[in-house]
């Protein structure tokens, strides 16, 4: 797929992918009787090789827009998620050419902005008062799965998406 092609690909995609995050999110609730919250986010994975095929303005611009969209569905208050994945977003394209040396690098990278964003969004949360932070039980009943949740479809999915986005042993960026 050309870059050209990407552009006008990588926002249904990933509008898709941010709604399959709710679904997986949910289900998975409802699966653990409520005791865990293990939050996906594909979407954080997928944007994360998305950095690739684009300028960095137009990457800035979608996830802020999905940003919007994932802060109106998901949590109901603007501005958490529309500030948090551009700047993930920002951050991945600036450090990119470490991140896409290896295979190691790119898990370890997604454990770093997942846990970013997830401690963010309770921090924001909890400092304007939209909900009451009690770090230790964050850290066990939500965090915790949500990593480990992650980190397993970072590691299935990293081959179908070094295909996917066209990342090679011989790229550039994989050195």
């Amino acid at each position: 797929m050309s870059r050209f092609t990407f552009q006008f690909f990588s926002p249904l995609l990933l509008f898709f992918i941010l709604i399959l995050d709710g679904q997986i999110t949910h289900v998975l609730t409802i699966l653990s009787g409520g005791v865990w919250t293990p939050v996906s986010h594909l979407f954080l994975l997928f944007l994360l090789y998305s950095v690739l095929q684009h300028r960095p303005s137009y990457i800035i611009i979608l996830a802020a827009l999905l940003g919007a969209i994932y802060d109106s569905y998901y949590l109901g208050i603007y501005g958490i998620a529309t500030l948090l994945f551009p700047l993930i977003a920002l951050f991945v394209y600036n450090v990119q050419t470490t991140i896409f040396t290896n295979r190691w690098t790119r898990l370890f990278t997604v454990i770093i902005i997942i846990t970013a964003f997830e401690v963010c969004s309770a921090l924001i949360t909890a400092s304007f008062g939209l909900s009451e932070l009690n770090f230790s039980n964050f850290v066990v009943y939500q965090l915790a799965p949500t990593l480990f949740l992650n980190i397993i479809f970072a590691a299935a999915l990293q081959f179908p998406l070094e295909l996917f986005y066209r990342l090679r042993k011989g790229h550039k960026r994989y050195r």
